[in-house]
């Protein structure tokens, strides 16, 4: 698995184990440093890969109301059913 796919499945991983609560790319980078998943993760590799796994509908961005700027991404239903047919939870 190359980097790219590995933090694609990290954010797929995380949205699924904290649903319904979204995740911030930066929480996201923290959580795969601190359990070792990814060699020096970056919030930024986390949002790009976020993006593209929103365009396949796999998660979605969840806007806060109170800070509209900050990107929070959380797993659709699409996204559910492909961690559980992976067989990756």
């Amino acid at each position: 698995m190359n980097r790219t796919e590995q933090i694609r499945n990290e954010i797929l991983t995380q949205c699924y184990g904290y649903r319904p609560q979204a995740r911030d790319a930066e929480r996201m980078a923290r959580t795969a440093k601190h359990e070792g998943e990814i060699i020096a993760p970056r919030p930024i590799e986390f949002e790009r890969e976020a993006a593209y796994l929103c365009g396949k509908d796999l998660i979605e961005l969840v806007r806060d109301e109170t800070a509209k700027a900050h990107k929070r991404f959380a797993i659709t239903s699409k996204g559910t059913d492909h961690m559980e047919e992976q067989g990756l939870t």
